[in-house]
């Protein structure tokens, strides 16, 4: 049994809070790679990269069971603030192994953190008065906005007053945000039934029921295949931008805020576009994001290649690539039990950090010189996880 606790009138400023901490985790990244940059070590910006996802990746089954058997707002609470904590901690240690380390445990919290605030997503459209979809797509929304703006926050912080000060404001931000959710009274709390056996399962056992819906193995299998391919092609971007079509840092910076643009786009529409039938929408708009990699890729081949063409791809790509998300996370929180989001989102996080790992290996395969030849195989495995994916999901009843 599931039980919520909200306080009226906090959700919209739960929202405006998880949306300085997005951009506080933007802020994070950016800073933490202007640090490790100026390091000059060769391995060193991908040596963090891996730092960040691994230990979520490795941590995610187990974190999906604590969400699912402890109180989803007191979790995110204490992830909130061990970020705050650790993001100070950096601000004074200035050295690479320390780097590091601090970007390993933050990669572990932010596992914690959106597992905690997957399962708290049903409690927040509750409280809000909303459907299940448009509580995702505003926080899509959110997420988008914090994506656009913390690179740009960022640079502009680090410009100024260096990288300590940049991670104190991040810290201040995970600290804030850990003091909304306290003050808004969000809860999730999850209770046996009467009689339900009291025995610790295994792991496996505690996330069979799941792995034995064909419904959400198919989505999520299609959706690791998607990411796959959208990783290969954002490893390929920067060449596609200054090797391919021998633009500068402008050009890379511009189509990054159509990508943000087309996203943000996304996310105003997605509440209605994915209130009804999200499973549809979310296979649909994974062959729409692949098509839209696949139009850049055969560029060389139909027309002349264009910084043009490549914006109107990625604002196509960028608002199916938030309609997606939200119409995934919808069907997700729809299918599985209320007292299994955790594990599922845990399963969610698994996947998408599995497949964005081996797609930026398989993209370094296609660099520097073949970022078109990337687009086209990033775009064809797209197509392919949308249409083959919603093929088998209507056969999976």
């Amino acid at each position: 049994m599931e039980t919520f606790a909200h306080r009226r009138g906090w959700g919209w400023l739960l929202l405006t809070a998880l949306t300085l901490s997005t951009i506080g985790d933007e802020i994070t990244l950016i800073t933490l790679m202007f640090r490790t940059a100026g390091d000059h070590a060769a391995l060193a910006i991908p040596l963090l990269l891996i730092a960040q996802l691994v230990p979520g990746l490795l941590a995610a089954p187990y974190i999906g069971r604590l969400t699912d058997r402890h109180d989803a707002g007191v979790i995110l609470i204490l992830a909130s603030l061990a970020q705050a904590a650790i993001v100070a901690w950096l601000a004074f240690s200035v050295s690479l192994p320390a780097t590091i380390v601090g970007a390993s445990i933050l990669g572990l919290l932010f596992a914690i953190s959106g597992t905690a605030t997957f399962a708290l997503i049903p409690v927040l459209a509750q409280g809000l008065g909303m459907s299940l979809a448009r509580a995702n797509a505003g926080l899509e929304f959110v997420r988008s906005a914090g994506m656009l703006a913390g690179p740009v926050i960022g640079g502009i912080l680090v410009s100024w007053g260096g990288t300590r000060n940049a991670l104190l404001i991040d810290a201040a931000s995970f600290a804030l945000l850990a003091l909304v959710i306290w003050g808004s009274g969000v809860r999730r709390r999850t209770q046996p039934e009467d009689g339900e056996q009291q025995a610790t399962p295994t792991l496996l056992a505690d996330y069979l029921p799941l792995l034995r819906n064909r419904r959400i193995v198919i989505m999520v299998t299609a959706l690791t295949l998607e990411v796959f391919a959208t990783a290969i092609a954002d490893v390929a971007f920067i060449f596609l931008i200054t090797v391919s079509l021998s633009a500068g840092a402008t050009a890379l910076g511009v189509l990054t805020a159509f990508w943000a643009g087309g996203m943000l786009l996304g996310a105003a529409l997605a509440g209605e576009i994915a209130e009804h039938h999200p499973a549809r929408w979310a296979f649909a708009t994974a062959a729409l994001m692949g098509a839209s990699m696949l139009a850049i890729g055969v560029m060389p081949l139909i027309i002349v290649p264009s910084l043009a063409g490549v914006a109107i791809a990625f604002v196509v790509g960028g608002a199916a690539n938030s309609v997606h998300n939200v119409a995934v996370r919808t069907m997700l929180q729809k299918e599985a039990p209320p007292d299994a989001h955790g594990k599922v989102a845990a399963i969610y996080v698994t996947a998408t950090r599995s497949a964005t790992i081996a797609g930026f290996l398989a993209g370094g395969l296609f660099v520097p010189d073949s970022a078109f030849t990337a687009y086209v195989v990033g775009g064809l495995l797209g197509i392919i996880a949308g249409l083959a994916g919603w093929g088998l999901f209507r056969l999976a009843r």
